[in-house]
């Protein structure tokens, strides 16, 4: 017989299994510290989308969450991009693949010209590329970029989605996160109590609309930041306030902040600072910004004489 907790440990790996085979972000288009960048083939550039009608400069990387004339630019980081050809198709994202869609997807197409909304011909852009499209639907779209150069042909396939449609795998990938959390708190709490906590933010049971709660077995973190709702590409800080497991106060603790988003593989995008406060047991944190939604982790290393701690929050924007 299995026990319960048995039981959970091989539910847990099922909604991963179904929704977050392991791929990059979006297929062609990575976020790389603060930017987007495009591989099309071993040749890069910068990558960003604009609706400047409805959003002004604000960029995009991988979705545009509001419809309207959206401007592609690519910003060159080889050479090679300079003198080839170069041409982007857009299309109507009908493989069944969401956001996980890739160039073989696209070949088995019956018909991809069925499917095109836009294709601008193929030109030699020195330095940088341009493109135009007026989305005047929501929906799930597929751009596809290639590039003839040195006689070789590359393709880039980036799946994004414009305007709102739906929540799509989210509730099954952040139930699949909860679930291996849990997983992952009774081995370190029941097996392993000297191993390093790392416990998961109870999303359902916050303390307050915007303030986020973690306990480890030493330390527990109240962290309310700045601004509320948290958007994307928002400069703000957070109020940490620090207890020990006591409920005490703790003033004069070091506390490192790093993070990211782990579906992504990737990092905070800024080098967050936590200061201590004046008032017992509180510390700011400057310099935080988000710049992707999705499922994010801010991992918090505690340091206090000789007792160290890892708490990991997490927070889907």
């Amino acid at each position: 017989m299995f026990s319960a907790w048995s039981r959970i440990r091989r539910l847990a790996v099922l909604p991963l299994l179904l929704v977050a085979p392991p791929v990059a972000a979006h297929g062609g288009v990575v976020a790389e510290d603060d930017l987007c960048v495009i591989n099309i083939g071993y040749l890069r550039a910068h990558f960003k989308m604009f609706v400047p009608a409805v959003s002004g400069h604000r960029e995009y990387c991988e979705d545009i969450p509001v419809r309207g004339e959206t401007v592609f630019v690519m910003e060159y980081l080889h050479d090679g991009l300079s003198t080839a050809d170069i041409d982007l198709r857009i299309v109507r994202n009908t493989t069944g693949k969401g956001n996980f869609a890739r160039l073989a997807d696209i070949e088995a197409l019956p018909d991809l010209e069925a499917v095109t909304v836009s294709h601008a011909q193929a030109i030699v852009s020195p330095g940088v590329y341009t493109a135009l499209h007026g989305f005047d639907e929501d929906g799930e779209y597929i751009g596809i970029v290639q590039a003839e150069a040195a006689g070789k042909h590359y393709t880039a396939v980036f799946p994004f989605t414009v305007g709102d449609t739906g929540v799509g795998v989210w509730p099954w990938l952040l139930g699949g996160i909860v679930l291996l959390q849990l997983n992952f708190w009774y081995w370190t709490r029941r097996r392993r109590p000297a191993a390093t906590a790392a416990l998961f933010l109870a999303l359902s049971a916050p303390a307050a609309a915007d303030t986020f709660m973690v306990d480890g077995d030493r330390f527990r973190v109240a962290a309310t930041p700045s601004i509320d709702p948290l958007v994307i590409n928002d400069m703000h800080s957070w109020e940490l306030v620090l207890t020990d497991s006591d409920g005490a106060p703790v003033t004069g603790a070091n506390i490192d902040l790093a993070g990211g988003m782990p579906a992504h593989d990737h990092g905070l995008p800024t080098r967050p600072r936590v200061t201590g406060l004046e008032e017992p047991g509180r510390y700011r944190v400057d310099g935080m910004r988000f710049h992707m939604p999705g499922a994010w982790e801010l991992v918090l290393t505690i340091s206090l004489g000789a007792s160290r701690e890892r708490l990991v929050l997490a927070l889907v924007l």
